[in-house]
């Protein structure tokens, strides 16, 4: 008989300098898990940033819930309030979509790609 295995965290954390990449794990970014995501680990991640990046990798997302995106606005203000800035990469095109129909693209630095994102807006070398 197996034992039960502690419910696994809805995002994967990663610090690459400078920049803090948060992966979300979850297909569907809704309900309880989506308020356990942005209140336990990206709200703290932002609160933390002090000048530095957060992208979010939104690659295994193919849902995307309403109260998410109210969220994800908190969530980009507790971001300026800290100093950082905050890209989105590899949203899929029907929550892309929502988005641009909500105006939210105008709010959002979404890229492509996590390289693309990690680049975004680093400080350019002076010289």
């Amino acid at each position: 008989m197996s034992t039960p295995h502690a419910e696994l965290p809805p995002v994967e954390i990663r610090h690459l300098g400078a920049v803090t990449v948060a992966t979300l794990l979850d297909k569907r970014v809704l309900g309880a898990r989506a308020t356990a995501l942005f209140e336990d680990h990206l709200m703290p991640e932002a609160d933390a940033l002090a000048g530095d990046g957060l992208v979010i990798d939104f690659s295994r997302v193919t849902y995307f819930g309403s109260d998410s995106f109210g969220r994800l606005v908190l969530l980009a203000g507790r971001v300026d309030r800290s100093g950082g800035w905050l890209t989105l990469c590899h949203v899929d095109g029907k929550i892309r979509e929502v988005f641009r129909v909500t105006r939210l693209d105008t709010r959002f630095d979404i890229a492509d790609d996590l390289v693309t994102a990690i680049g975004s807006n680093r400080p350019t070398e002076p010289g």
